[in-house]
């Protein structure tokens, strides 16, 4: 009979691993041992075993075997384990085969944001891997949901955002900020053109999003009249971000009195929207909460974003919420330190960045800012089909 045997949750230390010199990869394979991670048959236990190994200048790549049977859920609890043993940073990959990154360097502990950072289009750093630096594209992924503990990254990752956006994009780039700090964060930024609103508490935000749920129905006409499906194949230029600062604060289940808890669902059900056909309309959504649960994140919001960010996180539970899966809770301590999930995993230091640096760049560039389209009257409307101008695309790639 074979049987699987689960990881237990407790980790165990590098202590388990003897303390004579001794190869990578057979570091990895004691703490395979120790932990049992593998298939038991009859009185043996399978383990995976090692295929290769590939060596480039960042990192080995130990690829794995697994015995038949072994979920890769089993490996849920051992990266600490692991990192321990070899006192190195590590990445997972399964493909039918485990293939484990052991990296020569660690990840800087900080990382200061600079203009050569910026770049074209709807691009922002999310920072810096082994590899090199990792950029979000909100054209091809349009929406993200940010999560983790107070004072670890959420905001500083908010603003590098808003402000690669604003240098990136200042004709074509609107914002619609809840600051559910009491606009304590934002509040500095609202006399920009390219910042239409924002708001500071429950009444505010229900106001705004009333006025953008209406804006996509107009849009969704707009739209359909000229058969479109999705405005990155239009020559609609404009984006509109909705950026939710402490999102937790929208819930229903968090504020107290019935008018406001109303007010609250209102809030979840437009942000549900703009989460299922904002996207396709020009809208970009950045959803961020502390406090990661099912409450604070409605379902159809989550359903409907790929891109996430997690920073440490408290518990399991959390990181689950935020990346569906586990490891957010097993981040070192280190502020800007994040797991950024696409398809799969990747731990990045995100940039730091600093309002005094904004504001400064801003007043250095107040030409590029506040000299817009809007300003000078063009809208919409004047960049379409027909209008004489030359018509642009840009492919989902």
């Amino acid at each position: 009979m074979l049987e699987w045997i689960a990881v237990p949750a407790i980790i165990i230390s590098a202590a388990l691993i003897p303390k004579r010199k001794l190869s990578d990869d057979k570091k990895i394979q004691i703490v395979f041992e120790n932990l049992k991670v593998g298939i038991e048959k009859g009185e043996d236990i399978l383990h995976p075993k090692l295929f290769k190994k590939v060596t480039n200048e960042a990192y080995t790549t130990f690829i794995f075997s697994l015995p038949l049977g072994l979920p890769s859920e089993s490996f849920e609890n051992i990266k600490s384990a692991l990192e321990d043993g070899l006192n190195k940073e590590i990445e997972f990959e399964f493909d039918g085969m485990l293939k484990i990154k052991v990296f020569k360097k660690s990840l800087p502990q900080k990382w200061t944001f600079d203009n050569d950072l910026l770049t074209s289009g709807w691009q922002v750093p999310i920072g810096k891997n082994h590899e090199g630096i990792m950029y979000h594209d909100f054209d091809k992924y349009p929406h993200m949901l940010v999560g983790g503990v107070t004072r670890f990254g959420k905001t500083v990752f908010i603003k590098e955002s808003f402000y690669s956006l604003l240098m990136n994009q200042a004709d074509q780039v609107e914002f619609y900020i809840l600051d559910l700090k009491g606009g304590m964060e934002f509040g500095m930024y609202q006399d920009l053109p390219q910042v239409k609103r924002v708001a500071a508490d429950l009444l505010e935000s229900a106001q705004v999003l009333h006025e953008i749920v209406t804006d996509i129905k107009d849009k969704q006409k707009f739209m359909r009249s000229n058969r479109y499906t999705n405005i990155i194949d239009t020559p609609i230029k404009k984006r509109k971000f909705v950026i939710v600062d402490e999102g937790a604060e929208l819930s229903p289940a968090i504020v107290e009195g019935k008018e406001v808890k109303q007010y609250a669902k209102f809030c979840q059900a437009a942000l549900s929207e703009i989460a299922r056909i904002g996207g396709a309309l020009g809208y970009r959504l950045i959803f961020c909460t502390q406090y990661p649960t099912k409450e604070a994140v409605p379902m159809q919001v989550k359903m409907n974003i790929v891109a996430r960010l997690s920073f440490i996180a408290a518990s399991q539970i959390s990181s689950r919420v935020i990346l569906d899966d586990v490891g957010a809770e097993d981040l070192p301590s280190i502020p800007g330190r994040a797991i950024y999930k696409i398809e799969k995993n990747r731990t990045v230091q995100v940039p730091y960045i600093s309002d005094e640096f904004i504001i400064k760049n801003m007043e250095g560039n107040k030409d590029v800012i506040f000299n817009t389209e809007q300003n000078r009257g063009v809208t919409d409307n004047d960049r379409q089909v027909g209008n004489g101008k030359d018509k642009t695309s840009t492919s989902n790639t």
